[in-house]
């Protein structure tokens, strides 16, 4: 009978020769954070991101050769512009197919800037599967390496894909994955779908371009003159 389900699943869902792209709205979450809530610094402050996350919807949009990851516009308030700092979805974040260069647009004190860079993440794939708005995704993991002038942190990462639309797209820039990513967990910020769409014709996808392009190089140079945001 579970195979049967499964196979009837599969009918049920739009075959992929027919997807030429879509948009994918998803929520977000911030969770506990032990040094985040605990810092009496930034206690406050994330507090009121994790109440701005729940007015948040992000968006990916995506065809069979880019996809384009950004939140959608609202009116902002305190809450919103904290909630997108601590999650770091006030950028744009621009992924070709199969690719490892990647563009970012975003946004510092010295102006707008569109970063060049290259990712090439090593995943691993669980034996894991549930439900996600009626499409099957398996479980995938992989680690997030934060270095700071206190250390070196690793974070977990947790995705759950669909080989159903196998592009290797997702919230954040992340990809290299064999499906579309429809849930993500990035240490304790965590991406849900609230709805997905997908068409029959092509989805144009616009590259970042507002802002001076420069390499990931490049700008971490700026990010050290630059004041942090509590002074």
């Amino acid at each position: 009978m579970k195979n049967l389900f499964y196979l009837l699943l599969f009918i049920s869902l739009p075959s992929f020769s027919q997807i030429k792209g879509g948009e994918i709205f998803y929520t977000v979450s911030l969770k506990f954070d032990e040094g985040f809530s605990k810092d009496k610094n930034l206690k406050d402050y994330y507090k009121k991101a994790q109440e701005g996350a729940k007015k948040l919807i992000l968006t990916l949009k995506f065809n069979e050769k880019e996809s384009l990851f950004y939140a959608n516009d609202l009116m902002e308030d305190e809450e919103i512009e904290w909630a997108k700092s601590f999650t770091e979805t006030d950028d744009i974040y621009y992924v070709q197919q199969n690719s490892d260069n990647k563009l970012l647009q975003t946004e510092i004190f010295q102006g707008k800037y569109v970063i060049n860079y290259s990712e090439k993440r090593t995943w691993k794939l669980e034996n894991e599967s549930k439900l996600i708005d009626g499409y099957l995704c398996y479980k995938a993991t992989s680690e997030l390496v934060v270095k700071n002038s206190v250390g070196v942190f690793k974070y977990p990462i947790v995705a759950w894909y669909c080989p159903s639309i196998p592009l290797n797209f997702g919230p954040k820039g992340y990809s290299g994955l064999p499906g579309l990513i429809l849930e993500l967990q990035e240490r304790n910020t965590l991406f849900g779908v609230q709805k997905i769409n997908v068409a029959e014709k092509n989805v144009i996808i616009k590259k970042p371009n507002d802002g001076k392009i420069v390499t990931q190089e490049e700008f971490d140079k700026l990010i050290v003159k630059a004041p942090t945001l509590l002074e």
